[in-house]
């Protein structure tokens, strides 16, 4: 793996807490482990002066096959669309070599102090294209 791959990629074992009595991960779980995952790509940005605030646009699961106590897992965050304003970014979670949710997060860029909508930083911009499908 080279750098930019370790920033986007998120490894985990599913803890206990997370799952429901049937033995699966509880689906919002997923949600969680994947806004992690985001979360820990997000730390590597390049920095950026008059930075926007990100608000959480819209949320979605598919989910494929679920996910039991002490599985590990993995979390790919990718870039799957990136608009004026917003980005799409895909999630897909995965144990071995098969495919068990595909979680997608759209933020909107936001002046802080309005929370109306502003284009995307130029910087930042470029650097997600980077993680673009």
């Amino acid at each position: 793996m080279d750098g930019r791959e370790r920033e986007n990629v998120t490894e985990i074992r599913i803890p206990f807490r997370d799952i429901d009595m049937h033995g699966h991960m509880h689906n919002a779980a997923y949600y969680a482990h994947a806004e992690a995952a985001l979360a820990n790509m997000w730390r590597h940005r390049p920095a950026v002066e008059k930075e926007p605030a990100y608000l959480v646009r819209r949320s979605g699961c598919i989910f494929h096959r679920g996910l039991r106590f002490d599985e590990p897992a993995r979390f790919t965050v990718t870039v799957a669309k990136l608009g004026g304003s917003s980005v799409s970014f895909a999630v897909r979670v995965e144990t071995g070599d098969r495919l068990s949710a595909e979680v997608e997060i759209v933020w909107v860029a936001v002046d802080p102090g309005r929370h109306q909508p502003v284009p995307l930083p130029v910087a930042t911009r470029e650097w997600l294209a980077g993680y673009a499908d």
